[in-house]
């Protein structure tokens, strides 16, 4: 061939390059490619640095020295007693973050010390170095395989980063397979047949992307191939499927509708087209770039690492999974298929980890096809270069194929393949898709227009992605966009729904429920002999999934071993997750038992049906203007995929279906639930008559709950449980904006709703705003009531994160250079939630003026709770952490559960109550069983 001394027979091994090729810096043999890199300057000999070899192994030390502090705090956690106390000791504190710090430390001066030396190579070798060249190849060839890079990103991001939170849902929909029988033994080979597919694509495609490179600099340019039909046929593909996606909606729905963006997109390719018949604007010809031989050849080593690095990643995402699981012992997952489930995933991961690279090492003979040194523009290569358009076609419709079918099958492929595989595979058919488009024009000359720009290349991906998205941003600016796109789904008749009244305001609402309560007759006692109707006042912190699990075992924890508290609820403030719970809870058929509707409801289906909406249907909304629909229980209409999320959580627990209903019931009291207005920044309340009603703003002087907007139940009138807490659980990317407006009976202004948290997390907020006038109700009623057994409010508080046993505040001077710094975070202090308990409980105190029996009765409980609070949290333990997200793994689960059931012992630490201090105040209460290390520790 010629190109890079790259010959006919030599063309075997799947990588460009081989390592020690490039550590020998000599010719690969097997290849004939080289990298043109100066050799490293002797001052770059490790051996030649002491001072930073020295560092490194400091750093080494301090690192197995935090390691092994940390594995010790985690054996003397888990062994309670005194191991409790050796723990939170200051001591051991302190012995962790010296070895953290000088951890820090050592590797920072590391750092500073490789830059010197590299900065001596420099100047003594009067050349950029070795890392500085390799950095700019490296990038220029991720930028020519940017479509794989960016896949394998976010792959990388959401499996192997460890971290909580977010980052640790996919780890957790991966521990499910373990937990589901035969389910999730096909979830697991489906995910890893996904990952081979991709795999797959990246080699084949990244091979085909980087012949255009290895061509160029063998001669090859695309300005002398003359332009036949086949350049235009590739630019009414778009057309093509968007006529197809227009007609079949129609077919399926009556109704495709014509949003704005649809226009665009048809415009894109129409005036590409268009260029091919003004032949005078073409210019001749562009130069080639003198560097295409050295950006060839880390192309193709680039192109065939990202292969690798799909399955590597994989391998490393089961082995971050199960890591904890499986040293955390068989006692963890209850041993059996679980445990050795787990331990033989991570096995898995290992063995893929270490065999990923041989992908680009392996030696043996590959097709001619899949050679980036063969070229495909000369009369001899004419079979040849038929495969390949054949190839590329096939990964088109195959691509095409797979998004038409998850766009159409949401939930169906979700609940089948799982949301790890449905992930993977909507990122795969994109890059084929994409990829497929890219490579079969980058070997003609680019469209007129393009050459007019003096482009070198047709630029696919910018008007696939890039021109769409400022489009979408620009309609939306000029109020132009396409609001019935997602428009919050109204799935019941308005006169199905309970109104309470527009009428009533907030404070009628609470004297009704007060009454209730009175009359109900639930008692509870002091320990020192006074006697108290409580009215409990719930605040469920969000948390996704996680929040909703825990709110809902909460609540059913305080039915099963309360008594009367259950039903003595007098409101309920929700936020995302929270809020969920809370709707779980009111809509439940089932006094007790429903943890399997639960853990069906955290299930891989609801992932799965958002992550395939969020990458297909609703990306395909977006771009095309088409409202594709999807199929589900007979029923085919546009859904997004907050809609199809809705529908999975119907699914688990069919109550959600029911009308919504914002009157005080005995399961949650008075619902609020806390959303967000992206539009104004204000809170609106999914409430019936809490923020009261009016001008659309929350601007006005005086107001409570405070930056809230005024909304009537009217808005909520056709919805059911499940679209009313997604109002307030809309996590921007995983749930888009609701849309509601005078079409919904919202007012006049359009509203875009997101979640809760955005304006307050945990909804004490929103509880602390209104606690002084359920406050001034209760004290009104003691004072009416003097006779009668007073009314005292508790607040229980759903926190859903471990931690609050353990944290303590550090209160210590500071050295004055870091007191500035040190004094922002007052403003945060403000704002926490432990400043929010202090309002509420104060105001809560306050129920006892001119009522000495409430005064008496909560000067008893304050004994045992403190602010009349206590904070329903899950205590620090070793145990696998529930991630933020929309499924939960059974290691997960368990780890509720075990919290919940710590919850309903004594408590472990004093001046931290629990669930079990509140309920013990109840006669009529249950206590649960408690284990013997629960009882003594």
């Amino acid at each position: 061939m010629g190109l890079l001394g790259v010959e006919r027979r030599s063309r075997h091994g799947i990588g460009g390059l081989a390592h020690r090729d490039l550590a020998r810096s000599r010719p690969a043999d097997h290849r004939g490619l080289r990298l043109d890199l100066p050799p490293p300057d002797q001052a770059h000999d490790p051996g030649r640095r002491p001072a930073a070899s020295a560092t490194l192994v400091a750093a080494v030390v301090f690192e197995a020295v935090e390691f092994v502090l940390l594995v010790i705090g985690a054996i003397l956690l888990a062994s309670g007693g005194a191991g409790h106390v050796i723990v939170t000791s200051e001591l051991f504190g302190v012995l962790v973050a010296c070895a953290s710090t000088g951890k820090w430390v050592f590797l920072a001066l590391l750092v500073v010390l490789l830059l010197r030396d590299h900065v001596e190579g420099v100047r003594r070798s009067g050349s950029r170095g070795f890392i500085a060249e390799l950095s700019v190849r490296i990038g220029q060839a991720l930028w020519v395989h940017r479509l794989s890079a960016f896949l394998i990103a976010g792959l990388f991001l959401f499996a192997c980063i460890p971290s909580d939170g977010v980052l640790d849902q996919l780890p957790d929909i991966q521990r499910q397979w373990v937990g589901m029988g035969w389910p999730g033994l096909g979830h697991a080979i489906a995910a890893g047949a996904a990952v081979g597919v991709a795999a797959l694509c990246a080699l084949v495609l990244g091979r085909a992307r980087s012949r255009a490179l290895v061509s160029a600099a063998d001669g090859f340019n695309s300005y002398a191939v003359p332009t036949s039909g086949r350049d235009v046929i590739w630019w009414l593909v778009p057309i093509g499927i968007w006529v197809v996606l227009f007609l079949l909606t129609l077919r399926t729905t009556g109704d495709a509708g014509f949003a704005p963006i649809a226009a665009v997109f048809l415009a894109i390719p129409a005036i590409v087209i268009a260029s091919y018949f003004v032949t005078a604007w073409w210019p001749s010809n562009i130069d080639g770039r003198v560097d295409y031989p050295v950006r060839a050849e880390y192309a193709w080593l680039v192109g065939d690492l990202t292969a690798a690095a799909t399955v590597g990643i994989g391998g490393l995402g089961l082995i971050r999974s199960f890591t904890a699981p499986v040293l955390a012992g068989p006692g963890l997952s209850g041993g059996g298929w679980p445990y050795a489930g787990s331990l033989a995933a991570l096995i898995t991961g290992v063995v893929v980890v270490m065999a990923a690279p041989r992908i680009v090492l392996w030696h043996a003979v590959p097709d001619p096809l899949l050679d980036p040194a063969q070229r495909l523009d000369r009369p001899e290569d004419a079979a040849l270069a038929h495969r390949h358009r054949t190839l590329l076609v096939i990964f088109f419709l195959a691509g095409v194929a797979i998004l038409a079918f998850l766009a159409f099958f949401p939930i169906q492929l979700a609940t089948l393949l799982g949301g790890a595989a449905v992930t993977v595979l909507a990122l795969t058919a994109w890059g084929a898709v994409l990829g497929a488009f890219t490579v079969a024009v980058q070997d003609r000359q680019p469209a007129p227009l393009f050459r007019v720009m003096r482009l070198r290349a047709n630029p696919v991906l910018t008007l696939a992605i890039t021109i769409p998205l400022i489009v979408s941003m620009i309609l939306a600016l000029v109020d132009r966009d396409d609001p019935a796109l997602h428009a919050a789904r109204g799935a019941v008749e308005a006169s199905q729904t309970d109104d309470a009244g527009e009428d009533e305001g907030f404070r009628s609402v609470v004297d009704t429920r007060l009454a209730a309560l009175a009359e109900a007759g639930c008692l509870a006692g002091t320990n020192g002999g006074e006697t108290f109707i409580p009215a409990v006042v719930v605040v469920a912190e969000g948390g996704g999934i996680r929040a909703a699990y825990w709110t809902t075992r909460a609540l059913e924890a305080l039915r099963d071993h309360g008594g009367c508290l259950a039903d003595s609820i007098l409101l309920s403030s929700g936020v995302s997750g929270g809020s969920v719970g809370l709707a779980a809870t009111a809509a439940s058929t089932k006094e007790s038992g429903a943890k399997a509707d639960l853990r069906k409801l955290a299930g891989p289906t609801t992932v799965g049906t958002g992550v395939a909406a969020l990458l297909v249907g609703d990306l395909l909304a977006t771009d095309t203007g088409v409202h594709f629909p999807s199929l589900w229980k007979n029923k085919t209409a546009w859904q997004d995929r907050a809609a199809l999320i809705e529908q999975t959580w119907i699914d688990a627990v069919p109550g959600l279906a029911d009308p919504v209903a914002l009157a005080a019931s005995d399961r949650i009291g008075i619902p609020v639930l806390n959303s967000t207005d992206a539009r104004s920044k204000c809170k609106l309340l999914v409430a019936s008559h809490v923020a009261g009603s009016g001008e659309l703003t929350c601007a006005s002087g005086a107001m409570s709950p405070a930056a809230t907007l005024p909304m009537g139940s009217g808005c909520f009138a056709r919805m059911d449980w499940a679209t009313s807490a997604m109002l307030s659980a809309r996590f921007p990317i995983i749930t888009p904006a609701a849309r509601l407006g005078e079409r919904d009976g919202c007012g006049t202004e359009d509203l875009q709703l997101i979640d809760g948290g955005y304006a307050e997390g945990s909804g004490l907020g929103t509880a602390a705003d209104l606690a002084p006038t359920i406050a001034d109700a209760i004290a009104e009623w003691n004072m009416e009531h003097d006779d009668a057994n007073p009314i005292v409010p508790v607040l229980v508080f759903m926190k859903n994160s471990a931690g609050y046993d353990l944290r303590e505040d550090l209160d210590a001077v500071s050295a004055e250079p870091l007191v500035p710094v040190v004094g922002f975070a007052a403003a945060s202090k403000q704002a926490a939630q432990s400043a929010w308990i202090q309002r509420i409980g104060g105001a809560f105190g306050t129920v006892g003026t001119g009522s000495d029996a409430a005064s008496q009765a909560i000067d008893d409980i304050h004994d045992v709770l403190p602010a009349l609070t206590v904070v329903v949290a899950p205590s620090t333990e070793p145990a696998v952490v529930p991630p933020l997200g929309w499924a939960l793994s059974g290691y997960s689960t368990g780890s509720l559960d075990r919290a919940i059931a710590t919850q309903l012992c004594p408590s472990l630490r004093d001046g931290v109550p629990t669930l079990r201090s509140l309920t013990a105040m109840v006669p009529d209460a249950t206590p649960a069983e408690c284990s013997d290390r629960a009882q003594t520790d």
